[in-house]
């Protein structure tokens, strides 16, 4: 009961100085300073922290003083009412704050009185779709979209040098970037849709990437039950829930066990409606506080409590086990050149024409029998080294020695290429001897550590 006579009387609060915040904005972006006056110093306009300055301080400073733990609100730029900016706040566990721009990370802000900037960076664009979450106190990115930026990899905002930094991941498996993507208090979760979930042609795969680890982590695959989802959706992030809207309904995912409920939504529902809208008032913001969330937008609030809308219904897992043979079939629909048999199948192709061809060339008279072995075409070289090598067991790095890639500055070519190499390798062995000559396998001390092993009965004693 106390619990709606709070939101009641937040709403009534807010209802009262909405309209006041919402005609002292539209009158600051009416009559505004142009940049000519505001920026006269600064050669490049755009460059510290100008959609900070934009929006309406009285509003802006209600929502900081509202004990918030994240809102967004649109401001417009004072040259083209047109162009929108999109606000975030998020507050750290610790009470820590933080402003800054969706999909522009140069203009960061720690000090809310202030606003004086805090990020140094140039580099834009690349936070585009991302989500922002607090961890170890720093302010992180996960699965920024930009086209030229290295897709689903971790963004984070140092202190010691005000520049957005990468914290470099293992290769993301592909279609990351097109995932749904929201963070728990340890790591990112990626549901791999690509587009909407209606046109997804087989079982929606769900990976994690721990927020202090490199390794992307297979985990199941999205419950069958859940019909409406897109790779865009956004993730509301609260403390212990996610909220994504979708057709006017929200998917409720709780952080402490990943199950999930859906659930009709008036926020849900206003939203999808105002979305076809060109008109976006700048008074439209939406915030979370609690297990609650708050939409304010055309004068009017609404005000949602998870616990309310979740009381007497059944919650269930998010993420099942994946179906069995998921990956086979997930490699020879995406990928059907890439399957062993298929690259075994082209070698022996490739090689039996390579005899046909020779046959072909030889002169009249000749016997057209099958040369001996012998006479068949050579080893590969790297098929070779591994053959006379002595060692039976190789690391990451003595493979990379022996192949010549030790020389390869940048660690993921050298995966790549190390890679390729192994699969070419066991292609060869499986069309000449009918099994492949390298078998890989993690450590059993060090599961992030992969062991590459020979094939005995393919070696000599």
């Amino acid at each position: 009961m106390w619990k709606q006579i709070v939101a009641i009387g937040f709403w009534m609060s807010f209802q009262i100085a909405l309209p006041i915040a919402a005609q002292q904005e539209q009158g600051q972006i009416e009559n505004c300073t142009p940049d000519s006056i505001l920026f006269a110093n600064n050669t490049r306009w755009w460059y510290p922290g100008e959609p900070l300055r934009w929006a309406n301080r009285d509003l802006l400073d209600s929502l900081i003083g509202g004990g918030f733990d994240t809102f967004s609100m649109k401001v417009h730029s004072p040259r083209n009412k047109d162009l929108r900016k999109r606000i975030e706040f998020r507050r750290s566990p610790s009470g820590r704050a933080a402003l800054f721009v969706a999909g522009d990370l140069r203009y960061i802000s720690y000090d809310l009185e202030t606003l004086e900037n805090a990020s140094l960076s140039n580099v834009v664009g690349h936070s585009v779709g991302s989500r922002a979450y607090w961890f170890n106190e720093t302010l992180y990115f996960q699965n920024g979209r930009a086209n030229w930026f290295l897709h689903a990899h971790r963004l984070y905002h140092s202190l010691q040098s005000g520049e957005i930094e990468q914290s470099q991941t293992n290769v993301p498996p592909p279609g990351a970037e097109q995932a749904f993507v929201f963070n728990t208090d340890s790591a990112a979760i990626f549901i791999m849709l690509n587009g909407q979930l209606e046109a997804a042609q087989r079982p929606v795969e769900v990976i994690r990437l721990r927020h202090n680890q490199m390794e992307w982590e297979t985990i199941g695959q999205l419950s069958p039950s859940i019909m409406k989802l897109m790779s865009r959706n956004r993730a509301w992030q609260m403390k212990d829930y996610v909220i994504a809207m979708s057709a006017g309904s929200a998917l409720i995912i709780r952080l402490s066990d990943l199950h999930f409920i859906l659930t009709p939504s008036r926020i849900a529902e206003t939203i999808l409606s105002r979305s076809s809208q060109t008109d976006l008032s700048s008074s439209l913001w939406l915030a979370t506080k609690g297990d609650s969330l708050l939409l304010s937008t055309a004068g009017q609030m609404l005000v949602e409590s998870v616990s309310e809308m979740t009381r007497n219904m059944s919650w269930s897992p998010l993420i099942e086990p994946l179906t069995e043979g998921y990956h086979k079939e997930q490699e020879q629909a995406e990928h059907p050149f890439r399957s062993p048999r298929t690259i075994a199948l082209i070698v022996l192709m490739l090689l039996l024409f390579a005899l046909l061809f020779s046959k072909l060339k030889r002169p009249a008279g000749l016997t057209t029998a099958l040369p001996p072995q012998s006479d068949a075409p050579s080893l590969s070289p790297h098929m070779q080294s591994l053959l006379s090598s002595r060692q039976r067991e190789f690391s990451s790095e003595a493979l990379d020695t022996l192949f010549g890639l030790d020389v390869v500055e940048s660690p993921e070519t050298r995966r790549s290429r190390r890679a390729r190499i192994v699969q070419l390798v066991n292609a060869e062995s499986q069309a000449r001897f009918g099994e492949p000559l390298i078998e890989r396998t993690r450590s059993e001390t060090d599961k992030r550590v992969f062991i590459y092993r020979i094939n005995k009965s393919l070696t000599t004693p």
